[in-house]
């Protein structure tokens, strides 16, 4: 019971400052999209695609090695936790640095020929000065994430989006007027100061927790036990940011090719990644916080072989979680008109929440998934699934958006998330040996999201104001939960008993 009140009560830290987080950095993209237009939001995010193979080369691999290695650890006590730091800090900083060489020297030739956009050469050379930071912060996170201290790091990180928002608003200020190109200039460069300032002040607040640290030995065969870990990982996040990021770049090329603009290419671009899909996830951070801290819970119950407390913590998690999903999606299909027009005053936007609204049960569920494959030491299977996604994927960005245009895009979101899903959940369930009910974790909640619905949308025409229809919304949907039986007071009672 005190294994799961930690786990719960870092699980609230995180979600509190993670939905903190989100709801700044979605009023700050509805800024930036008003400010700069979908075009603008369009050119940044092709610019972060690149910037996400870089960091996957910077930082692949370490956050996970760093949590498995400590909680090993601390399970175990076979070593010093700072020796394990040393190695662990070491190895990301050289991979960061590596990276950031790499994407410096190669960010003009990137610039003409992956994204024809030769004014974002400088935007991607400040990019590359921010990986080795970025590197040591992962490791950072890992550790903190291990020692079931992740609150802490979350805090830096809420700091780091004040610090970004500043520096970005006083750039835009001085390059706007300048044209979209210095723009996005000021975005990374809010970026990278931000990077650099949340990465020392974690490091500080990791010295000073270090101190208590004990055990001197250190295990046998370090570097070999981190490799083992961390490549596996390392290399399947390359291969798949590598197909993410040559898909990111062939869809605005797909549109093209249907006929549109440069400029109306990424407008299209930049209204699905820039503004759609933050709205779609939003809601997330709560299971976001979850996958996180369910690898080293899950790892430590692997190492003691305690079976019956993984089948339990995996069947309760994918329950709720599919509880949660099922009821987010029917309130941002029910209510995707108002949300667009009320968020960005955009119809395209309502339109495409509706239409990606229905994926999100599959995709939030996948989160976890994700997080407890890692803790039990699957991190090959979760990178080969991860790979054959990206593959599917680009394969269907490459043919189906020329011939489909937006709708050929949305067609692909929807076979990635699906196929990805299929098979990593198909995955747990066959080692965890866990078995859901469909009845009770996924029919009784879509039938309680379809009443609530209708009930909300009545009280809607009549109100016509969107938060109390949405409260109402789900407070039918938990009413219709408990009287369906798909949540039980033997629930509240063990909830409640966390905190006694």
């Amino acid at each position: 019971m005190k294994r799961i009140k930690t786990l719960l009560i870092n699980t609230v830290i995180l979600t509190g400052i993670s939905l903190l987080m989100r709801t700044i950095g979605m009023s700050f993209s509805v800024y930036l999209s008003r400010t700069l237009g979908s075009a603008a939001i369009g050119l940044y995010e092709l610019i972060m695609s690149v910037y996400a193979l870089a960091v996957a080369f910077a930082s692949s691999g370490v956050r996970l090695s760093t949590t498995r290695l400590i909680v090993d650890c601390s399970s175990r006590e076979q070593a010093s936790q700072k020796r394990i730091m040393r190695v662990c800090m070491t190895y990301s900083l050289l991979l960061g640095s590596a990276a950031g060489c790499a994407l410096f020297g190669g960010a003009g030739l990137i610039a003409r020929r992956w994204l024809q956009e030769p004014a974002s050469t400088f935007a991607l050379r400040l990019l590359s000065i921010s990986l080795p930071f970025l590197s040591a912060s992962s490791c950072l996170n890992g550790y903190f994430i291990a020692v079931r201290k992740a609150g802490r790091f979350s805090g830096t990180q809420l700091l780091e989006q004040l610090i970004r928002i500043g520096i970005t608003l006083y750039g835009l200020k001085l390059l706007l007027p300048r044209g979209r190109e210095y723009a996005t200039v000021a975005l990374v460069a809010g970026s990278c100061c931000a990077e650099a300032l949340s990465t020392l002040i974690s490091y500080a607040i990791y010295r000073r927790e270090i101190r208590s640290a004990g055990g001197s030995d250190v295990p046998p065969r370090l570097l070999r036990k981190l490799l083992s870990i961390a490549v596996p990982d390392a290399v399947g996040s390359w291969v798949r940011s590598s197909l993410v990021t040559a898909k990111q770049l062939l869809i605005p090329r797909g549109l093209r090719m249907t006929g549109s603009s440069s400029e109306g290419a990424l407008s299209i671009y930049g209204t699905i990644q820039g503004m759609v899909l933050p709205v779609i996830t939003f809601p997330s951070a709560l299971l976001g916080a979850i996958s996180s801290l369910l690898v080293p819970e899950v790892a430590e119950a692997r190492a003691l072989g305690q079976q019956t407390r993984i089948k339990y913590m995996v069947s309760r998690v994918m329950h709720m979680t599919l509880i949660f999903s099922i009821g987010t999606a029917a309130a941002l299909f029910c209510f995707s008109s108002e949300l667009g027009q009320a968020i960005y005053k955009n119809a395209q936007v309502s339109l495409y929440i509706r239409l990606l609204a229905p994926v999100i049960p599959i995709m939030y569920l996948d989160m976890c998934v994700d997080g407890v494959l890692k803790g039990l030491g699957l991190q090959l299977s979760s990178m080969k699934y991860n790979i054959i996604d990206a593959a599917v994927s680009l394969s269907l960005v490459w043919f189906l958006i020329p011939a489909l245009g937006i709708w050929g895009y949305i067609a692909t979101i929807f076979v990635s998330e699906v196929l990805n899903f299929v098979l990593s959940v198909n995955k747990l369930l066959s080692v965890s040996e866990v078995r859901m009910s469909v009845v009770k974790s996924a029919l009784k909640p879509l039938l309680s999201a379809a009443v609530a619905a209708y009930l909300a949308i009545t009280l809607h025409r009549f109100c016509g104001a969107l938060i109390p229809s949405m409260l109402f919304f789900f407070a039918a949907y938990a009413l219709m939960l408990f009287a369906l039986r798909c949540m039980t007071s033997a629930d509240l009672r063990w909830f409640r008993g966390i905190f006694r």
